[in-house]
């Protein structure tokens, strides 16, 4: 345990290296612009990276990049243009970020196996997935017909829909 004080806890070594919370100020498309300039990855494993943006999980990556409409494997450095300014998929993506993970928060997170709150209730936004675990099943954005489907990256699952997401 240590104690630092709050004022500063952003210069707290296993906090110096961390990315911005998306909830907080300043997770804009600008940033993910800025943040992403460059990189060859690809947007999903980008995401992941906790020096890139704190807090993201597999889970909320999916769901904020079907949401966005960019497929997992496009290079994240894609979200930047030349002139300093970021893309408009730039600014959909941070928006779907915040949205995905404030819906995440208001239902209590997501329960896939035994994960539950201190009162032993589990969280619920697993029922509001949209891609996630769905391989297979038709997708839920309106006007859609197209499929989930599934690749992995990294080891870890990917869902998308191969109409809404276009690689």
């Amino acid at each position: 345990v240590d104690l630092w004080p709050s004022a500063s806890i952003t210069a707290f070594p296993a906090f110096a290296a961390l990315g911005p919370e998306p909830l907080g100020e300043g997770f804009t498309g600008t940033y993910l612009h800025a943040a992403l300039a460059g990189k060859r990855t690809s947007i999903k494993l980008a995401l992941l990276d906790q020096r890139i943006v704190a807090g993201l999980g597999n889970i909320y990556v999916c769901e904020a990049l079907h949401r966005a409409r960019l497929h997992p494997e496009a290079p994240a450095g894609s979200l930047a243009r030349p002139d300093g300014r970021p893309t408009p998929e730039a600014n959909a993506l941070a928006k779907a970020i915040v949205q995905v993970l404030e819906e995440a928060v208001k239902a209590g997170g997501s329960t896939l196996r035994d994960y539950a709150h201190t009162d032993g209730s589990a969280g619920a936004f697993q029922h509001a997935f949209r891609v996630y675990d769905r391989e297979g099943l038709a997708c839920t954005a309106k006007g859609c017909r197209g499929v989930v489907r599934r690749l992995v990256q990294s080891g870890r699952s990917t869902f998308y829909c191969e109409t809404c997401q276009p690689g």
